[in-house]
């Protein structure tokens, strides 16, 4: 499973570097305010424009883009095609210099983003509370908590996956510098340290986005 994560890794890298030939590299100006539906519109920075959107909406709104998405679905025109779409599709919104992006059909904010996103959300997690024997046996009940989880995306795929070390250390090692110093730690400097280590990382690796 780790071999196939390294191949896998390795051939995104190759795409990464034969591409920015044709790609232009991230400042906070680059990408356009809108939504986007899919992971592909991201890369081209191609979203759903505020002019495009079909709505009652006051687009002054300084989260305009946040209303819409709370809204079971949304309405747009995009190249004289109107199209209905449900907001739990989308792959996400920037906003006000912010990227949203969807887990299980939640919106939730990057604060770190590069090459390696990192985001800490609460999300519902499924319990199960067993109960006692009866005479139908034993009963329980299930019930949905809320839990605090961290989680990374890594920029070159879109995939929002939860936070795991090896996952780290995965992503890092394409930086052999950062990679030594992160995997040499201990499990809980580790934990104390990764936000910083992705900052790190995406400052010595800029992000493009595909022309």
């Amino acid at each position: 499973m780790l071999r196939q994560l390294y191949i896998t890794l390795f051939l995104l890298s190759i795409i990464f570097l034969t591409a920015q030939k044709d790609s232009i590299q991230y400042t906070e100006n680059v990408l356009t305010e809108g939504i986007y539906t899919s992971y592909e519109d991201f890369r081209k920075n191609n979203p759903i424009t505020k002019n495009e959107i079909e709505t009652v909406i006051n687009k002054d709104q300084l989260d305009f883009f946040g209303k819409v998405i709370d809204q079971l679905k949304f309405s747009y025109e995009k190249n004289g095609v109107k199209q209905t779409v449900e907001s739990k599709n989308m792959w996400g919104f920037y906003q006000n210099k912010t990227l949203y992006v969807n887990y299980k059909e939640m919106f939730y904010r990057v604060p770190v983003f590069g090459s390696i996103c990192y985001l800490v959300a609460v999300v519902e997690v499924p319990t199960y509370y067993p109960g006692y024997y009866g005479p139908g046996g034993m009963s329980g009940s299930g019930v949905k908590t809320k839990e605090i989880r961290e989680f990374v995306i890594n920029f070159y795929d879109g995939k929002v996956e939860e936070l795991n070390f090896e996952k780290v250390e995965l992503l890092l090692s394409r930086d052999e510098e950062l990679y030594k110093e992160f995997k040499a730690l201990k499990r809980k400097k580790k934990k104390e340290l990764i936000s910083r280590f992705i900052k790190k990382y995406n400052e010595k690796h800029p992000i493009h986005f595909l022309k």
